[in-house]
């Protein structure tokens, strides 16, 4: 498995666009496939500032993404820098992808000087993210999904 940037893997973001889409677009009935193909475009383009991607490969077959970005729930403005967008084609889960993309996501946070990083995930995910470090911090909406913030300080 090959952990990199999405800048360096341009291809990927039609096929990410595509999971996205279908994984959570049910969460806002405004969202179409061609907005989300242009808001995982924006991640696409950066190395060395937030928001970016990373992505996951196994040979030449992209098998999961990730995102450090800014803001990612408004209702907390307060929380300014955040890992989402997390996902592992379904034949890969359960075998370490979305650990090994958290560990990257960790080290570029660390080196563009971010301490802090957020998270949202629904409840049964809530123990991956306790296995690298992120804390429970509370429950909140996102759409009209009950979500648990998490926060990893580094």
């Amino acid at each position: 498995m090959k952990i990199s940037l999405l800048v360096d893997h341009p291809e990927a973001i039609g096929k990410i666009a595509k999971w996205y889409y279908n994984e959570w677009a049910y969460l806002s009935l405004q969202m179409t496939e061609e907005m989300m193909h242009q808001k995982v475009l924006e991640k696409a383009a950066n190395r060395d500032v937030i928001p970016l991607a990373i992505v996951a490969h196994h040979e030449n077959e992209l098998i999961g993404a990730l995102e450090l970005k800014r803001h990612e729930n408004k209702n907390y403005p307060e929380y300014e820098h955040w890992i989402g967008g997390i996902f592992v084609d379904p034949l890969w889960r359960g075998q370490g992808v979305a650990g090994q993309m958290i560990l990257l996501a960790k080290e570029k946070a660390r080196k563009l000087g971010v301490k802090t990083l957020y998270l949202q995930c629904e409840s049964h995910n809530i123990s991956l993210y306790q296995k690298h470090g992120f804390k429970v911090l509370h429950q909140a909406n996102h759409y009209t999904v009950e979500a648990t913030i998490m926060r990893y300080q580094q």
